[in-house]
């Protein structure tokens, strides 16, 4: 059921449930592409954010994608968690290209890591980033028990400076891909 403003009542429960982060000044509404929830509770533990990409017609992917994972490990979250979270969305991406390649199952060759200061709701954080010929990806901790990813096609650097969505409606309602 639509609320008033016209957002589903899933988006605007997904914004309050979990820290959803686009890039500062992106005057494009973001797309939900992707929401995990725990299956036990049903609370979201993952969500999506993207902005380029498109249900119809042929998807080319986006241009920038923002992710948030809730972390549920024993102990903060650290370095192996951030680069295991660069990793995945570099590995989607090779996958998604050349699918049965060789390289599909490796980050190739070209993989560099880095540093980079991104700066979440105002303030600095230090993110972990891969850049390989295909992508570039930056994780950090937004904030305690939150990771944010930011992935961009090559060459890079996507946007480091994120803040807090905390309107449902600067995001379109949530809906499946065409």
């Amino acid at each position: 059921m639509d609320t008033a403003d016209g957002q589903g009542e899933g988006t605007a429960g997904l914004v309050a449930a979990i820290a959803l982060y686009v890039p500062e000044g992106e005057e494009r509404a973001g797309r939900v592409s992707s929401v995990t929830t725990d299956p036990v509770a049903g609370t979201p533990l993952r969500a999506v954010v993207d902005f380029g990409s498109t249900p119809e017609g042929t998807d080319t992917g986006p241009d920038i994608e923002v992710a948030t994972r809730v972390w549920d490990g024993p102990e903060a979250a650290g370095e192996r968690a951030l680069r295991g979270l660069c990793a995945e969305r570099a590995l989607m991406e090779r996958r998604m290209r050349d699918p049965q390649g060789g390289d599909a199952l490796s980050l190739g060759e070209d993989a560099r890591w880095s540093r980079a200061e991104l700066a979440v709701d105002g303030r600095p954080v230090e993110a972990v980033v891969l850049a390989t010929g295909m992508c570039w990806v930056a994780a950090a901790e937004a904030e305690p028990g939150v990771l944010v990813r930011v992935y961009t096609p090559a060459p890079g650097p996507g946007p480091e400076r994120l803040v807090r969505v905390r309107d449902a409606a600067k995001l379109e309602p949530m809906r499946g891909r065409g």
